[in-house]
């Protein structure tokens, strides 16, 4: 019964995003959205979620709150994310990772990653040392975690249980 309650009070403050200049872990936060390293303004909110959930409930979760599961195509976007997993105090290891949009479900084979929610193939990347390594045959998706002194991205199986995040939709027209 908890879990409901927590899907839904997670599912009532996503929807309060929409409505609201926040981003980040739950907690008003400065209402610029420009990274404070980079000149580049990037107009995105995001929510990083208290619970993890596999990549599939993940993508959903953020979905059915109106949001995308996060997409970064760019240093700006990188920089402001790190600021953003920074305040929600990011733990060092790839087990205490976070999921993002990207993944290659459609080419296995040939580990072409694409993000999910824009559907437009992954050129801007940022993966940690040895990254991607297709452990086991099997990691498909692409998560954030703190190796080192940054965050950077891993590919993960999806059926792993990550914390994840959010982000505003993009305008449609």
């Amino acid at each position: 019964m908890t879990l409901i309650i927590r899907k839904i009070a997670f599912v009532s403050f996503l929807a309060l995003i929409l409505c609201e200049t926040i981003y980040g872990s739950a907690i008003p936060q400065s209402a610029s959205s420009k990274s404070s390293k980079s000149k580049e303004k990037v107009d995105k909110k995001y929510y990083v979620s208290p619970d993890k959930a596999n990549w599939f409930k993940a993508f959903l979760y953020c979905v059915s709150a109106g949001l995308e599961l996060a997409t970064v195509e760019s240093e700006a976007e990188t920089d402001l994310l790190n600021e953003v997993l920074d305040k929600d105090d990011i733990k060092e290891g790839w087990k205490e990772g976070y999921w993002l949009s990207g993944n290659s479900l459609a080419y296995p084979e040939t580990l072409e990653f694409y993000w999910a929610s824009t559907g437009q193939k992954i050129i801007y990347t940022n993966w940690g040392k040895d990254q991607p390594d297709n452990a086991g045959k099997k990691e498909f998706c692409i998560g954030v975690g703190l190796v080192g002194k940054k965050p950077a991205w891993n590919d993960y199986a999806p059926e792993t249980e990550l914390k994840y995040i959010c982000q505003s939709p993009r305008p449609c027209c």
